[in-house]
């Protein structure tokens, strides 16, 4: 889906392409928006998508507290929020575009999955559920977190259990008159983080961390007691919680594939690296992932090199691999911090948002090292 594709690529097809997206939504940060836009993707997604303008960061019980506003940094707005169902369509569309330019090169097998995977030195040949089988230089495996590819290749993951799950729902509020709009939100609790994200005039997406133990009992309260529930763990900051879209749940974990390539496979996104939904990261990180690959495959087609040739997936391993190290440390370290309890830690992390936010230049820093893409345009 990149502008700059030639005809070596490969995709998996249209019809019900979009049928595995849903209403969950995902924050794009402004690096991502660059990136998006340079793809021609962001023209499709951009009507559906809803500014960040301010976000407000707070430790539940504390006074510590941390906003960051767009004009600061010279932005109109710090990302966006996007669902995963309109990020899906405009993703199909601008593919389709891409492939009747390039006379239907891209091929399009869906719904199906890899079955078997045969690699040799000159092609790797998957064959896929529907008996159909496809040869190429290069497989690329985005297939997410429990990524079956990664598994049937024996390639290794460190995990790390959190031993807490995420609840996921869109809310409808009536907002404080205090509240400007395009405010997003990220208030610590001992149970974990809470998002709102911001989806419209009146709605948020909400990512919800909680105790496992507490998962069961709070996706079969009623709708009335659920949003009492939420309302009290997160407060109302974002206005008073009048209505809710039926929840899902999921256990997080960090999980990081020991090597991000193999023979002619290169492993990218969740499948090579799923991380905590705190701060927001995740989908970030792997855009940037995509953003890496389609450089080293533009810049060994130019050069009339194999695309699938072992240096050629060693430079995007050696690329990625200190940018994924550090945002899963930083998520990580996140996580930790605001999970132990006590007044010793709550009086460092009140110290510490304190300090963020009376240090500009360390927001800048910030806001620059967690932002920007341009350096992979």
């Amino acid at each position: 889906f990149h502008k700059d594709t030639t005809n070596t690529s490969f995709s998996p097809s249209e019809t019900q392409a979009t049928s595995n997206f849903d209403d969950r939504c995902l924050a794009l940060s402004y690096g991502s928006l660059q990136l998006l836009n340079h793809w021609q993707i962001w023209p499709e997604l951009k009507p559906h998508a809803w500014p960040i303008k301010t976000i407000i960061t707070s430790d539940r019980g504390h006074i510590g507290k941390t906003i960051m506003r767009a004009p600061d940094y010279g932005l109109n707005a710090m990302g966006h929020v996007a669902a995963m169902k309109n990020m899906g369509q405009a993703f199909t569309k601008t593919l389709s575009r891409l492939s009747a330019s390039l006379n239907k090169s891209i091929t399009w097998f869906c719904p199906d999955s890899i079955q078997t995977v045969q690699q040799s030195k000159q092609q790797i040949t998957v064959e896929l559920t529907s008996g159909i089988a496809v040869s190429a230089g290069l497989l690329v495996v985005a297939e997410g977190g429990n990524s079956p590819t990664r598994q049937a290749l024996q390639i290794g993951t460190s995990t790390e259990q959190y031993k807490q799950s995420a609840i996921i729902t869109n809310v409808e509020v009536k907002p404080s008159k205090q509240l400007k709009q395009y405010t997003a939100f990220e208030r610590f609790t001992t149970s974990g983080p809470i998002a709102f994200l911001p989806i419209g005039e009146q709605q948020y997406s909400v990512v919800w961390t909680v105790k496992p133990d507490e998962v069961s009992d709070i996706m079969h309260l009623p709708e009335g007691d659920f949003i009492a529930q939420l309302q009290q763990a997160f407060g109302f900051a974002a206005g008073k919680i009048i209505k809710m879209s039926p929840p899902s749940a999921y256990p997080l974990s960090l999980i990081k594939a020991e090597q991000l390539i193999h023979d002619r496979v290169v492993f990218i996104g969740n499948s090579a690296h799923t991380i905590h939904p705190i701060a927001g990261q995740g989908f970030n990180l792997g855009l940037r992932d995509v953003a890496v690959l389609v450089q080293q495959i533009r810049r060994a087609v130019e050069e009339g090199r194999d695309i699938g040739a072992f240096e050629v997936l060693a430079n995007f391993q050696q690329l990625r691999e200190q940018d994924i190290t550090r945002i899963a440390g930083f998520t990580d370290t996140l996580v930790r911090a605001f999970a132990i309890e006590g007044r010793p830690a709550a009086a460092l992390r009140t110290l510490g948002l304190m300090t963020l936010q009376k240090c500009n230049s360390l927001q800048q820093w910030l806001a620059i090292h967690f932002m920007s893409s341009k350096q992979l345009i």
